[in-house]
């Protein structure tokens, strides 16, 4: 039988090992065959289903942080968006349009767009203050005057409450959080090949162990066939 390719995904190998467990809970649920009975693979099958669970659990707290980088660069867009619209209504020669477009700028000016470059933190703060100073009296007006800057000006508070909604689950995560799923997937990689793989390797051809044995063979064959399948397919886009 062969071991998993360690350039397997994580998150393949977490669906593998999800496999693995309920194949093997299947087994146990059978009546006869060996392998329901055997107190050995019982223990390894425990092992790769704890670390199955933390492997999980772990992948969904990556999860979150990459949620977190994707709220920031929809924000990021909407504010050089915002940019852009501003100054092209500012060259416009439609002198009511350009001077409201003049006087907005000149308060979005204040910020500019270099604040996306800023901290998580200072871009949350910089954003709440041009939204503040985009809600006064005079700049509401003008920009009730200009097509289509309300709309960014309320999709840049929604992309900010997003973030703010991320960013406290990022902090939740990162609470309950002991592991990455990296760490976790070196320790279920060596499991299931240096524990299972040799052990259902040594009973396979026994009575009771057979289908068990083939079908968690099929599961890694699986596996590995989408590890080599892109290792061609980067092959073929390099030559």
């Amino acid at each position: 039988m062969n071991k998993v390719k360690t350039a397997v995904r994580v998150t393949e190998l977490d669906a593998l090992s999800d496999v693995l467990v309920r194949l093997h809970k299947d087994a146990a649920s059978a009546e006869g065959g060996a392998a329901a009975k055997d107190a050995n693979l019982s223990l390894i099958m425990a092992e790769v289903e704890s670390l199955s669970a933390r492997i999980t659990a772990a992948i969904k707290s990556d999860r979150v942080s990459f949620s977190l980088d994707e709220a920031d660069g929809a924000r990021d867009e909407v504010i050089r968006n915002l940019a852009d619209a501003l100054n092209g209504y500012a060259a416009l020669p439609i002198a009511a349009k350009k001077a409201a477009a003049g006087r907005l700028l000149a308060v979005f000016n204040k910020y500019g767009k270099q604040i996306a470059y800023k901290s998580f933190a200072e871009e949350s703060s910089l954003i709440e203050s041009l939204i503040e100073d985009f809600s006064a009296e005079g700049c509401a007006a003008d920009i009730a005057g200009l097509e289509g800057i309300g709309e960014l000006v309320s999709a840049l508070r929604a992309a900010q409450d997003r973030f703010n909604k991320a960013g406290d689950d990022c902090t939740s995560a990162a609470v309950s959080r002991g592991e990455s799923a990296t760490s976790v997937k070196k320790s279920l990689v060596s499991v299931l090949n240096d524990r299972l793989v040799p052990y259902l390797s040594a009973v396979a051809a026994l009575d009771g162990y057979r289908d068990f044995a083939a079908r968690c063979e099929a599961e890694i064959a699986k596996a590995n066939a989408a590890v080599s399948a892109r290792a061609q397919k980067r092959k073929g886009a390099e030559g």
